[in-house]
């Protein structure tokens, strides 16, 4: 091979391994395991629990199981790539979350409060602030928002926490009574100790049926037992190490 034909080959070569770590960040160090999420998005607000956020934004594993709420009784699941998870990660760290202060201050006493958890390998850490906030934690919250999994599909959660409470008041129930379709002990006994663990096909049929009535202004009652319950919610579960 001549001297310019040696050349060639050579600016090739490194053109395409240019190229090639320009395809995707640097890799980065979590835990594969599918009880340990590495990235943790939710929302909080001081309201009574039925009509507060419940459950994350966004979640993800280190095995790219993902999850990500799109309304109150509304999940999509899917599967990131490796690569897709790494860039996902990447993305929040370039962006200096973990220079950023763990408090970023308080907004209206009402008003909606952001929260975001990245557990890498070595290194973990958890930041809060009002909805809104501008600057670094700003731009990371829109970036989450705006996320979307790849590839996901409707999920109902194989476990939830539902709470209830019986209706003693002392005039006639004026709102929507809806019939209960699922076993009636189960509500008997959120309402009893205020929260009941419900898990497999009676929480998916559960959190169908309150996804079905929900209303965010309370006005829904349900029957069973012939007894009326009220301030009936449910909440996701998603695995955590020890849960």
């Amino acid at each position: 091979m001549g001297k310019r034909q040696l050349a060639v080959a050579l600016t090739v070569t490194l053109t395409a391994a240019l190229l090639a770590g320009c395809a995707s960040k640097p890799a980065i160090q979590y835990s594969k395991s599918d009880r340990q999420p590495v990235l943790v998005f939710c929302k909080s607000q001081a309201l009574p629990p039925e009509f507060a956020p419940a459950g994350p934004t966004l979640i993800a594993y280190g095995t790219g199981t993902a999850y990500q709420q799109k309304s109150r009784y509304q999940y999509l699941g899917g599967k990131l790539s490796a690569r897709e998870l790494n860039d996902l990660l990447s993305s929040v760290v370039e962006a200096g979350f973990f220079d950023l202060k763990a408090d970023q201050g308080r907004g209206a006493p009402d008003g909606v409060t952001d929260h975001v958890t990245v557990t890498l390998t070595g290194r973990s850490k958890s930041v809060e602030g009002p909805d809104g906030t501008g600057g670094a934690f700003g731009g990371i919250v829109k970036m989450l928002e705006s996320y979307k999994i790849p590839g996901a599909t409707p999920y109902a959660p194989g476990m939830i926490t539902l709470h209830a409470a019986e209706y003693t008041g002392s005039q006639p129930w004026t709102g929507t009574t809806v019939a209960w379709k699922s076993d009636p002990a189960v509500l008997a006994k959120a309402a009893s100790m205020g929260v009941a663990s419900v898990s497999g096909a009676t929480a998916s049929q559960i959190w169908k049926q309150l996804g079905d009535s929900y209303d965010p202004r309370g006005n829904v009652a349900f029957s069973a037992g012939g007894k009326l319950y009220e301030q009936v919610y449910a909440t996701p579960v998603f695995p955590l190490p020890g849960v």
